[in-house]
């Protein structure tokens, strides 16, 4: 691991800080932020340096901060329109921080994915060829029992619902739906916490 590895620069910084660039930057200046320099010039804190300076603080350290790693969540759906719509949620700075995320369009290529990697969370679809939905939430529950699942479908009928009832997911949400809904409920299956 080199020196800048896990190191944030003071837009980064004020972007998760909620603060101009140039506060974060007198912090460095006066010794309250420990920051190395690069060869350009830039500052950049490690990860350590920022939670120490938060708790310092008296300021609320974010969960990227207190987790070791970065959850890894598998997005499982045929369809690439919804594929690409998590990639860009899943790659914006609040995200980016938090959670890996690996997509596939194939189930079969997804089964043996989760199998190997065993992964915090699964946003699934349920009607896919090859393999659907239900029958996959069946094999993720039986071979990663701790891994959590979240149904992303336009087919969330009564029958269907009942039927994921028997797979312990965590949530449901139905097609066409909001992104903001869609990190709540990300959030409250993987902390406990709603946002």
């Amino acid at each position: 691991m080199g020196i800048f590895d896990e190191s944030y620069s003071s837009v980064d910084l004020a972007k998760i800080l909620g603060v101009h660039r140039v506060t974060v930057t007198n912090w460095i200046k006066k010794g309250a932020l420990k920051a190395a320099r690069t060869p350009g010039g830039r500052y950049k804190v490690t990860k350590e340096g920022l939670k120490k300076f938060l708790e310092i603080q008296g300021m609320p350290v974010p969960s990227f901060l207190r987790d070791k790693h970065k959850k890894l969540v598998v997005a499982v759906d045929d369809n690439p329109n919804i594929l690409d719509l998590l990639q860009d949620f899943f790659s914006t700075d609040d995200m980016s921080y938090l959670y890996n995320l690996k997509v596939f369009s194939n189930p079969l290529d997804a089964a043996l994915f989760i199998g190997d990697s065993k992964p915090d969370l699964v946003l699934l679809d349920l009607l896919m060829p090859q393999l659907n939905g239900f029958n996959l939430a069946e094999k993720i529950k039986n071979t990663t029992p701790d891994t959590k699942i979240i149904v992303i479908t336009g087919h969330a009928t009564p029958e269907n619902l009942d039927r994921l009832g028997q797979y312990s997911v965590e949530a449901t949400l139905t097609k066409p739906f909001g992104l903001k809904e869609l990190k709540s409920r990300i959030d409250e299956s993987l902390t406990g916490e709603a946002n």
